[in-house]
Protein backbone atom coordinates (compact mmCIF):
# COMPACT_ATOMS: atom_id res chain seq x y z
CA UNK A 1 0.00 0.00 0.00
CA UNK A 2 2.83 2.38 0.83
CA UNK A 3 4.51 1.83 -2.55
CA UNK A 4 1.25 2.26 -4.41
CA UNK A 5 0.53 5.49 -2.57
CA UNK A 6 4.05 6.79 -3.38
CA UNK A 7 3.69 6.04 -7.10
CA UNK A 8 0.27 7.62 -7.21
CA UNK A 9 1.65 10.78 -5.61
CA UNK A 10 4.59 11.00 -8.09
CA UNK A 11 2.38 10.51 -11.14
CA UNK A 12 0.01 13.20 -9.92
CA UNK A 13 2.95 15.57 -9.41
CA UNK A 14 4.33 14.92 -12.95
CA UNK A 15 0.92 15.55 -14.47
CA UNK A 16 0.80 18.94 -12.77
CA UNK A 17 4.37 19.96 -13.80
CA UNK A 18 4.38 18.89 -17.47
CA UNK A 19 1.77 21.34 -18.76
CA UNK A 20 3.51 24.23 -16.96
CA UNK A 21 6.93 23.25 -18.39
CA UNK A 22 5.46 22.97 -21.87
CA UNK A 23 3.88 26.40 -21.57
CA UNK A 24 7.23 27.86 -20.48
CA UNK A 25 8.95 26.36 -23.51
CA UNK A 26 6.34 27.76 -25.88
CA UNK A 27 6.52 31.21 -24.34
CA UNK A 28 10.34 31.17 -24.53
CA UNK A 29 10.20 30.13 -28.18
CA UNK A 30 7.74 32.93 -28.96
CA UNK A 31 10.03 35.48 -27.25
CA UNK A 32 13.06 34.25 -29.22
CA UNK A 33 11.18 34.37 -32.52
CA UNK A 34 9.86 37.85 -31.73
CA UNK A 35 13.34 39.07 -30.81
CA UNK A 36 14.83 37.70 -34.05
CA UNK A 37 12.06 39.28 -36.10
CA UNK A 38 12.60 42.62 -34.34
CA UNK A 39 16.35 42.39 -34.89
CA UNK A 40 15.95 41.61 -38.58
CA UNK A 41 13.38 44.38 -38.89
CA UNK A 42 15.70 46.80 -37.16
CA UNK A 43 18.57 45.85 -39.43
CA UNK A 44 16.38 46.31 -42.51
CA UNK A 45 15.25 49.73 -41.30
CA UNK A 46 18.85 50.71 -40.56
CA UNK A 47 20.04 49.52 -43.96
CA UNK A 48 17.25 51.36 -45.76
CA UNK A 49 17.99 54.50 -43.75
CA UNK A 50 21.75 54.17 -44.43
CA UNK A 51 21.15 53.66 -48.17
CA UNK A 52 18.85 56.67 -48.22
CA UNK A 53 21.34 58.90 -46.40
CA UNK A 54 24.23 57.65 -48.57
CA UNK A 55 22.21 58.25 -51.73
CA UNK A 56 21.40 61.79 -50.66
CA UNK A 57 25.03 62.42 -49.74
CA UNK A 58 26.27 61.08 -53.07
CA UNK A 59 23.80 63.25 -54.95
CA UNK A 60 24.93 66.24 -52.91
CA UNK A 61 28.60 65.46 -53.57
CA UNK A 62 27.89 64.99 -57.27
CA UNK A 63 26.38 68.49 -57.36
CA UNK A 64 29.33 69.86 -55.41
CA UNK A 65 31.76 68.11 -57.72
CA UNK A 66 30.00 69.58 -60.74
CA UNK A 67 30.20 73.07 -59.23
CA UNK A 68 33.89 72.55 -58.44
CA UNK A 69 34.67 71.27 -61.94
CA UNK A 70 32.90 74.22 -63.54
CA UNK A 71 34.75 76.66 -61.29
CA UNK A 72 38.13 75.06 -62.01
CA UNK A 73 37.42 74.85 -65.72
CA UNK A 74 36.51 78.52 -65.72
CA UNK A 75 39.81 79.37 -64.00
CA UNK A 76 41.92 77.16 -66.28
CA UNK A 77 40.50 78.63 -69.46
CA UNK A 78 40.10 82.18 -68.20
CA UNK A 79 42.28 84.18 -70.59
CA UNK A 80 41.46 87.72 -69.55
CA UNK A 81 44.67 89.75 -69.60
CA UNK A 82 43.59 91.42 -66.39
CA UNK A 83 44.20 88.17 -64.52
CA UNK A 84 47.86 89.07 -64.73
CA UNK A 85 46.99 92.04 -62.53
CA UNK A 86 45.36 89.70 -60.00
CA UNK A 87 41.78 90.48 -61.04
CA UNK A 88 39.35 88.07 -59.41
CA UNK A 89 38.08 85.13 -61.40
CA UNK A 90 34.24 85.14 -61.58
CA UNK A 91 32.69 82.90 -58.92
CA UNK A 92 28.98 82.08 -58.83
CA UNK A 93 26.84 83.01 -55.82
CA UNK A 94 26.06 79.33 -55.34
CA UNK A 95 29.78 78.54 -55.01
CA UNK A 96 30.30 81.46 -52.63
CA UNK A 97 27.57 80.20 -50.30
CA UNK A 98 28.94 76.67 -50.36
CA UNK A 99 32.34 77.94 -49.22
CA UNK A 100 30.89 78.08 -45.71
CA UNK A 101 30.55 74.29 -45.75
CA UNK A 102 33.68 72.47 -44.57
CA UNK A 103 33.13 69.39 -46.72
CA UNK A 104 32.64 71.45 -49.86
CA UNK A 105 35.82 73.42 -49.16
CA UNK A 106 37.71 70.17 -48.69
CA UNK A 107 36.38 68.78 -51.99
CA UNK A 108 37.11 71.99 -53.89
CA UNK A 109 40.61 72.27 -52.43
CA UNK A 110 41.46 68.71 -53.40
CA UNK A 111 40.20 69.34 -56.94
CA UNK A 112 42.21 72.56 -57.29
CA UNK A 113 45.40 70.98 -55.93
CA UNK A 114 44.99 67.93 -58.19
CA UNK A 115 44.51 70.15 -61.24
CA UNK A 116 47.46 72.37 -60.29
CA UNK A 117 49.80 69.36 -60.25
CA UNK A 118 49.12 68.63 -63.91
CA UNK A 119 49.21 72.04 -65.58
CA UNK A 120 51.63 74.93 -66.03
CA UNK A 121 51.68 78.41 -67.47
CA UNK A 122 48.81 80.89 -67.27
CA UNK A 123 46.33 78.15 -66.35
CA UNK A 124 48.40 77.23 -63.30
CA UNK A 125 48.62 80.90 -62.39
CA UNK A 126 44.85 81.21 -62.64
CA UNK A 127 44.35 78.26 -60.30
CA UNK A 128 46.73 79.79 -57.81
CA UNK A 129 44.82 83.05 -58.09
CA UNK A 130 41.51 81.25 -57.52
CA UNK A 131 42.96 79.40 -54.52
CA UNK A 132 43.96 82.69 -52.92
CA UNK A 133 40.77 84.46 -53.95
CA UNK A 134 38.68 81.87 -52.08
CA UNK A 135 40.91 82.34 -48.99
CA UNK A 136 41.79 78.65 -48.98
CA UNK A 137 45.35 79.28 -47.69
CA UNK A 138 43.80 80.39 -44.39
CA UNK A 139 42.29 76.95 -43.85
CA UNK A 140 45.61 75.27 -44.73
CA UNK A 141 47.38 77.43 -42.16
CA UNK A 142 44.73 76.48 -39.62
CA UNK A 143 45.37 72.80 -40.38
CA UNK A 144 49.05 73.31 -39.62
CA UNK A 145 48.02 73.69 -35.99
CA UNK A 146 46.15 70.38 -35.95
CA UNK A 147 47.20 67.74 -33.42
CA UNK A 148 47.00 65.08 -36.15
CA UNK A 149 50.18 64.60 -38.16
CA UNK A 150 48.44 63.55 -41.38
CA UNK A 151 46.44 66.79 -41.44
CA UNK A 152 49.64 68.81 -40.96
CA UNK A 153 51.45 66.92 -43.70
CA UNK A 154 48.56 67.38 -46.13
CA UNK A 155 48.37 71.10 -45.37
CA UNK A 156 52.10 71.55 -46.04
CA UNK A 157 51.82 69.59 -49.29
CA UNK A 158 48.85 71.72 -50.31
CA UNK A 159 50.71 74.99 -49.75
CA UNK A 160 53.70 73.59 -51.63
CA UNK A 161 51.73 72.52 -54.70
CA UNK A 162 49.93 75.85 -54.79
CA UNK A 163 53.30 77.67 -54.59
CA UNK A 164 52.43 79.65 -51.48
CA UNK A 165 56.02 80.75 -50.88
CA UNK A 166 54.85 83.69 -48.78
CA UNK A 167 54.20 81.22 -45.98
CA UNK A 168 57.70 79.76 -45.95
CA UNK A 169 58.33 81.21 -42.49
CA UNK A 170 55.41 79.23 -41.08
CA UNK A 171 56.79 76.02 -42.59
CA UNK A 172 60.39 76.22 -41.37
CA UNK A 173 59.58 75.00 -37.87
CA UNK A 174 58.13 71.78 -39.30
CA UNK A 175 61.44 70.76 -40.91
CA UNK A 176 62.44 69.21 -37.57
CA UNK A 177 59.03 67.86 -36.60
CA UNK A 178 58.97 64.57 -34.70
CA UNK A 179 56.82 62.97 -37.41
CA UNK A 180 58.85 61.83 -40.42
CA UNK A 181 56.22 62.57 -43.08
CA UNK A 182 55.62 66.07 -41.72
CA UNK A 183 59.38 66.70 -41.76
CA UNK A 184 59.71 65.43 -45.32
CA UNK A 185 56.88 67.60 -46.63
CA UNK A 186 58.25 70.70 -44.87
CA UNK A 187 61.82 70.14 -46.07
CA UNK A 188 60.59 69.56 -49.61
CA UNK A 189 58.56 72.77 -49.46
CA UNK A 190 61.44 74.91 -48.17
CA UNK A 191 63.82 73.66 -50.87
CA UNK A 192 61.19 74.13 -53.59
CA UNK A 193 60.58 77.71 -52.49
CA UNK A 194 64.17 78.78 -51.72
CA UNK A 195 66.39 76.39 -53.66
CA UNK A 196 69.85 75.86 -52.15
CA UNK A 197 69.24 78.56 -49.58
CA UNK A 198 66.37 76.43 -48.29
CA UNK A 199 68.92 73.87 -47.09
CA UNK A 200 69.57 76.12 -44.11
CA UNK A 201 67.32 73.77 -42.12
CA UNK A 202 70.29 71.36 -42.10
CA UNK A 203 71.93 73.61 -39.52
CA UNK A 204 69.39 72.77 -36.87
CA UNK A 205 67.65 69.45 -37.56
CA UNK A 206 68.21 66.65 -35.07
CA UNK A 207 66.12 63.93 -36.71
CA UNK A 208 67.66 61.81 -39.51
CA UNK A 209 67.05 62.47 -43.20
CA UNK A 210 66.03 59.23 -44.86
CA UNK A 211 67.79 58.02 -48.01
CA UNK A 212 64.58 58.49 -49.98
CA UNK A 213 64.22 62.08 -48.75
CA UNK A 214 67.82 62.81 -49.73
CA UNK A 215 67.09 61.58 -53.25
CA UNK A 216 64.01 63.82 -53.45
CA UNK A 217 65.94 66.87 -52.26
CA UNK A 218 68.73 66.25 -54.76
CA UNK A 219 66.17 65.96 -57.55
CA UNK A 220 64.65 69.29 -56.55
CA UNK A 221 68.04 70.97 -56.42
CA UNK A 222 68.87 69.75 -59.93
CA UNK A 223 66.82 72.64 -61.31
CA UNK A 224 68.06 75.27 -58.85
CA UNK A 225 70.96 77.68 -59.26
CA UNK A 226 73.95 76.55 -57.14
CA UNK A 227 75.05 78.96 -54.43
CA UNK A 228 77.53 78.89 -51.57
CA UNK A 229 75.93 76.24 -49.36
CA UNK A 230 78.27 76.08 -46.37
CA UNK A 231 78.78 72.36 -46.80
CA UNK A 232 81.98 72.38 -44.77
CA UNK A 233 79.90 73.13 -41.67
CA UNK A 234 77.46 70.30 -42.40
CA UNK A 235 80.37 67.86 -42.68
CA UNK A 236 80.93 68.41 -38.98
CA UNK A 237 77.28 68.01 -38.00
CA UNK A 238 76.33 65.76 -35.08
CA UNK A 239 73.52 64.44 -37.28
CA UNK A 240 75.11 61.66 -39.35
CA UNK A 241 72.45 61.86 -42.06
CA UNK A 242 73.28 65.55 -42.55
CA UNK A 243 76.93 64.62 -43.08
CA UNK A 244 75.95 61.95 -45.61
CA UNK A 245 73.74 64.40 -47.50
CA UNK A 246 76.52 67.01 -47.48
CA UNK A 247 78.88 64.45 -49.00
CA UNK A 248 76.37 63.70 -51.74
CA UNK A 249 76.04 67.42 -52.48
CA UNK A 250 79.82 67.78 -52.63
CA UNK A 251 80.05 64.85 -55.02
CA UNK A 252 77.19 65.98 -57.26
CA UNK A 253 78.57 69.49 -57.62
CA UNK A 254 82.23 68.48 -57.89
CA UNK A 255 83.37 70.58 -54.92
CA UNK A 256 87.11 69.86 -55.15
CA UNK A 257 87.88 72.49 -52.52
CA UNK A 258 86.33 70.21 -49.88
CA UNK A 259 88.78 67.38 -50.60
CA UNK A 260 90.76 67.76 -47.37
CA UNK A 261 87.63 68.21 -45.24
CA UNK A 262 86.11 65.07 -46.69
CA UNK A 263 89.37 63.18 -46.18
CA UNK A 264 88.68 63.45 -42.44
CA UNK A 265 85.33 61.74 -42.97
CA UNK A 266 87.21 58.52 -43.78
CA UNK A 267 87.80 58.24 -40.02
CA UNK A 268 84.19 59.01 -39.06
CA UNK A 269 82.58 56.71 -36.50
CA UNK A 270 79.53 56.16 -38.69
CA UNK A 271 80.07 53.55 -41.46
CA UNK A 272 77.52 55.19 -43.77
CA UNK A 273 79.47 58.44 -43.63
CA UNK A 274 82.74 56.65 -44.40
CA UNK A 275 81.18 54.85 -47.36
CA UNK A 276 79.86 58.08 -48.82
CA UNK A 277 83.28 59.69 -48.37
CA UNK A 278 84.88 56.80 -50.28
CA UNK A 279 82.33 57.30 -53.08
CA UNK A 280 83.27 60.97 -53.20
CA UNK A 281 86.89 60.05 -53.88
CA UNK A 282 85.88 57.94 -56.86
CA UNK A 283 85.62 61.18 -58.82
CA UNK A 284 87.44 63.91 -56.91
CA UNK A 285 90.99 63.19 -55.82
CA UNK A 286 94.63 64.17 -55.67
CA UNK A 287 97.72 62.08 -56.26
CA UNK A 288 97.74 61.18 -52.55
CA UNK A 289 94.10 60.17 -52.25
CA UNK A 290 94.69 56.51 -53.04
CA UNK A 291 97.35 56.38 -50.30
CA UNK A 292 94.77 57.61 -47.80
CA UNK A 293 92.39 54.84 -48.87
CA UNK A 294 95.03 52.12 -48.75
CA UNK A 295 96.20 53.15 -45.27
CA UNK A 296 92.66 52.61 -43.95
CA UNK A 297 91.86 49.49 -45.97
CA UNK A 298 92.51 46.89 -43.25
CA UNK A 299 90.33 48.74 -40.73
CA UNK A 300 87.21 48.44 -42.87
CA UNK A 301 84.65 45.69 -43.46
CA UNK A 302 84.15 43.93 -46.79
CA UNK A 303 81.60 46.42 -48.15
CA UNK A 304 83.90 49.38 -47.56
CA UNK A 305 86.95 47.50 -48.82
CA UNK A 306 85.21 46.78 -52.12
CA UNK A 307 84.26 50.45 -52.39
CA UNK A 308 87.89 51.44 -51.78
CA UNK A 309 89.12 49.09 -54.49
CA UNK A 310 86.57 50.54 -56.89
CA UNK A 311 87.78 54.04 -56.03
CA UNK A 312 91.41 53.05 -56.61
CA UNK A 313 90.35 51.53 -59.93
CA UNK A 314 89.17 54.99 -60.99
CA UNK A 315 91.90 57.14 -59.48
CA UNK A 316 94.86 54.78 -59.00
CA UNK A 317 98.25 54.85 -60.70
CA UNK A 318 101.25 52.57 -61.11
CA UNK A 319 102.26 53.11 -57.47
CA UNK A 320 99.07 51.36 -56.37
CA UNK A 321 99.75 48.19 -58.38
CA UNK A 322 101.64 46.32 -55.59
CA UNK A 323 98.71 46.82 -53.21
CA UNK A 324 96.24 45.50 -55.76
CA UNK A 325 98.45 42.51 -56.54
CA UNK A 326 98.58 41.65 -52.86
CA UNK A 327 94.80 41.45 -52.82
CA UNK A 328 94.86 38.68 -55.43
CA UNK A 329 95.98 36.29 -52.68
CA UNK A 330 92.97 37.02 -50.47
CA UNK A 331 90.44 34.24 -49.85
CA UNK A 332 87.39 36.31 -50.72
CA UNK A 333 86.48 35.98 -54.41
CA UNK A 334 84.85 39.43 -54.56
CA UNK A 335 88.12 40.97 -53.43
CA UNK A 336 90.04 38.97 -56.04
CA UNK A 337 87.70 39.99 -58.86
CA UNK A 338 87.65 43.67 -57.83
CA UNK A 339 91.44 43.79 -57.55
CA UNK A 340 91.88 42.07 -60.92
CA UNK A 341 89.50 44.50 -62.55
CA UNK A 342 91.32 47.45 -60.99
CA UNK A 343 94.68 46.16 -62.25
CA UNK A 344 93.37 46.01 -65.82
CA UNK A 345 92.25 49.63 -65.59
CA UNK A 346 95.47 51.07 -64.22
CA UNK A 347 97.71 50.27 -67.18
CA UNK A 348 99.81 47.72 -69.04
CA UNK A 349 101.99 47.00 -66.03
CA UNK A 350 98.91 46.06 -64.03
CA UNK A 351 97.67 43.72 -66.77
CA UNK A 352 101.08 42.06 -67.05
CA UNK A 353 101.35 41.50 -63.30
CA UNK A 354 97.81 40.10 -63.20
CA UNK A 355 98.67 37.60 -65.96
CA UNK A 356 101.91 36.57 -64.28
CA UNK A 357 100.24 36.11 -60.91
CA UNK A 358 97.41 34.12 -62.47
CA UNK A 359 99.88 31.82 -64.22
CA UNK A 360 101.69 31.17 -60.94
CA UNK A 361 98.60 30.60 -58.78
CA UNK A 362 96.40 28.79 -61.26
CA UNK A 363 92.73 28.18 -60.46
CA UNK A 364 90.63 30.18 -59.69
CA UNK A 365 92.79 33.24 -60.33
CA UNK A 366 93.51 32.21 -63.93
CA UNK A 367 89.75 32.02 -64.60
CA UNK A 368 89.20 35.39 -62.95
CA UNK A 369 91.98 36.98 -64.99
CA UNK A 370 90.57 35.48 -68.18
CA UNK A 371 87.10 36.76 -67.37
CA UNK A 372 88.32 40.25 -66.48
CA UNK A 373 90.60 40.57 -69.50
CA UNK A 374 87.75 39.36 -71.70
CA UNK A 375 85.96 42.62 -71.00
CA UNK A 376 88.88 44.72 -72.19
CA UNK A 377 88.74 46.45 -75.58
CA UNK A 378 90.86 44.90 -78.30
Amino acid sequence: MGVRLFLTTKISTINRILPFTYILKVEYLVIVIFSVVCLIGGLLVYMLFYIYIKSRREKKYDKWRLISDLLIRKAVFYDDDQVQAETNIPVTDRAKKLMNKRHFRKLLTEEIVSAKKNITGISAYNLKNLYQQLLLPNYALKNLKSRYWHIKAKAIQELTVMEMDEYVTELISFTNNQNELVRMEAQTAIVQFNGFEGLSFLDAITYPISDWQQIKLLQQLAHARPVDMGIDGWLKSANNSVVVFALKLARNYQLFELHDDILQCLDHTNPHVRLEAINFFCEIYTEDTSDALISRYLKEDLKHQLAMIKAIQNIGSEKDVPFLVSLLDKDDHEIKISAARALTKIGKNGIALLKRHADDKGYPLDQIAMHVKGGLPA
